[in-house]
C-alpha cells in the first residue's frame, strides 16, 4: 500500500476529477474518487501568490496498491503537461 500527497498548481479540482474519472475512477462526493486498487482525494486550496499574480492550486492525495499508483501517476503526468498561455 502506498500514499502519495502532492500540491499541484494551475489545475482546478473539477478538472482533476474529470481526469480521475477518465482513468476509471468513480466520484464519491466531497472530492473523493475510487478506482481499481486506488482512492484519491482532491481539494482546492488557497491560491499560490507571487506579487500580484495568483495561481490556483489543489491538494491531491492518492492511496492504493503500488502498481496501480504507478500506472495512474504515469497517466496523470501526460494530462498535467500543459503549456502556459
Amino acid at each position: 500500500m502506498m500514499t502519495v500527497e502532492r500540491v499541484i498548481r494551475g489545475i482546478p479540482a473539477w478538472l482533476m476529477g474529470e481526469y480521475l474519472q477518465e482513468f476509471g475512477g468513480v466520484g464519491q462526493g466531497n472530492g473523493r474518487f475510487t478506482g481499481p486498487d486506488w482512492s484519491a482525494h482532491v481539494a482546492q486550496i488557497e491560491d499560490f501568490q507571487i506579487g500580484s499574480l495568483h495561481i490556483g492550486q489543489i491538494r491531491f492525495v492518492l492511496q492504493g496498491k503500488n502498481d496501480a499508483i504507478a500506472t495512474l501517476q504515469q497517466q496523470l503526468e501526460v494530462k498535467l503537461l500543459r503549456g502556459g498561455g
